[in-house]
């Protein structure tokens, strides 16, 4: 019985996902029919039906997780993205780079890099990168699928660098301090930025540099707001890391240095502030619907026995722990094609939850906690993985949708197949040397042995 429930509330929650219904509505009308047939099946009653409320209050009060911070990211970054930093900073790193082959796509790696985290969403971040870099791409002789997959690389780059959101979530969900699941990432990314920029300098090499330039050179006050716009996106995971703040405290200062940013740039108005609040507002409720609905399908799907049923599949195969860690993050990967990463955290990591647990590296890593950051962190570029992964990748769709008539979906696919080769090796070094993942949260002061 129970494994017929796990199928069908999974069946249900895939079909009206598909169909195009609002997410957040499935998973919580999902989460109900697990409740009604829990009682059916005599686990549970009407009674506790009160545990919903219960259980959604737990998880948004937490402190631990401080939820409060979310819509202040997100307005953070849609103040940023509204100030102009992204052209301003695109002309500051082409023109440090004049000697350097490939400079456009390296600096269009850069730039998402530096400032698309504070976007948190695919999409918003491979547009704001797409809006400053095409044009200079293609213009300076850059093939179709070179600027493409430089374009959808960096706006998938941006959402796994600190303090992007989804480590917020990735963070929760594997009960990590946010500090140190900033720190672990930071040497993989840069790792896979390097590797980028390599493959874009090789594959100009040869090439002539064309004279045309976006970059035309920055006033004083563009390059002064520009570095301070930097500045106050660093600031945040910097004194997180080091203990000096919490993530409500940095994301409020953070959120105040966009506001003079915005001022020293002349740009900031009423109208400016009201549209951002009004944007700001609307993806912070779609976050938490997401949320609760997720809470209120986790509950349901728990009712049924889902999580032991799904944890006696897998576990039958009698894998060893490296094959399991792999098929894990495969089945992250393959999900990453057709789901958003926050469904992905909230509704199917808490299903595999179970076979995680199971996985014993300290051993390997040193600790328990760091081996717990460490597949966090595994996690968290196997989700950016997918993002590039023809032919179903979200950032190569957004790169597509706003990429000039002469850049097609195939250029870009073909574009992104030896950046998604460069991520598989650079992942499975990673789990080879897990190292290169835990020594900087092993110097933060917050680091857990």
């Amino acid at each position: 019985m129970n494994e017929a429930l796990t199928l069908a509330m999974l069946g249900i929650l895939a079909l009206g996902i598909f169909s195009g219904f609002p997410v957040s509505m499935v998973l919580a009308g999902t989460g109900f029919l697990g409740f009604i047939a829990a009682v059916w099946m005599g686990t549970t009653d009407f009674g506790h039906l009160g545990l919903i409320y219960l259980r959604i209050r737990g998880v948004l009060t937490n402190e631990g997780i401080q939820f409060t911070s979310v819509p202040m990211l997100i307005f953070l970054g849609l103040l940023l993205n509204s100030s102009g930093i992204s052209d301003s900073f695109f002309r500051l790193v082409g023109t440090l780079l004049r000697k350097v082959p490939g400079r456009h796509a390296i600096a269009t790696l850069i730039v998402g890099l530096i400032l698309a985290p504070a976007t948190g969403v695919i999409g918003a971040s491979v547009i704001t990168v797409a809006l400053v870099a095409y044009d200079p791409m293609l213009k300076s002789g850059y093939p179709p699928r070179t600027a493409g997959a430089a374009v959808a690389a960096s706006g998938a780059l941006g959402v796994i660098f600190p303090p992007a959101i989804l480590l917020f979530f990735v963070a929760s969900h594997f009960q990590l301090r946010l500090g140190m699941m900033y720190a672990a990432l930071v040497v993989p990314v840069a790792l896979m930025v390097l590797l980028f920029a390599a493959w874009f300098a090789f594959s100009r090499v040869g090439h002539r540099q064309a004279d045309h330039d976006a970059e035309t050179g920055l006033s004083a006050p563009e390059l002064l707001t520009s570095l301070a716009a930097v500045a106050v996106i660093a600031s945040i995971p910097l004194s997180i890391v080091g203990g000096l703040a919490t993530l409500s405290e940095a994301a409020g200062v953070g959120l105040f240095g966009a506001i003079v940013v915005l001022g020293a740039r002349r740009l900031l108005s009423v109208r400016l502030l009201s549209e951002t609040m009004t944007n700001a507002a609307s993806m912070t409720s779609m976050v938490f619907f997401i949320v609760i609905g997720a809470m209120v399908f986790s509950l349901g799907f728990n009712l049924v026995g889902g999580p032991d049923v799904l944890f006696r599949w897998i576990t039958e195969f009698a894998l060893g722990r490296w094959d399991l860690l792999v098929l894990l993050l495969t089945v992250v990967t393959a999900l990453g094609f057709f789901f958003d990463w926050m469904e992905i955290l909230l509704v199917f990591l808490p299903i595999l939850q179970p076979v995680f647990d199971t996985l014993q590296f300290s051993d390997h890593v040193g600790s328990p906690y760091m081996a717990n950051l460490w597949m966090a962190a595994l996690v968290a570029l196997a989700l950016q993985t997918s993002f590039l992964t023809p032919p179903f990748g979200y950032a190569l769709f957004f790169a597509r949708m706003a990429a000039p008539r002469q850049v097609q979906l195939a250029d870009i696919y073909w574009g992104a197949v030896p950046l998604v080769l460069l991520e598989i090796l650079l992942i499975a070094l990673l789990m080879a040397v897990p190292e290169l993942i835990t020594w900087l949260p092993g110097l933060a002061p917050s680091a857990v042995n």
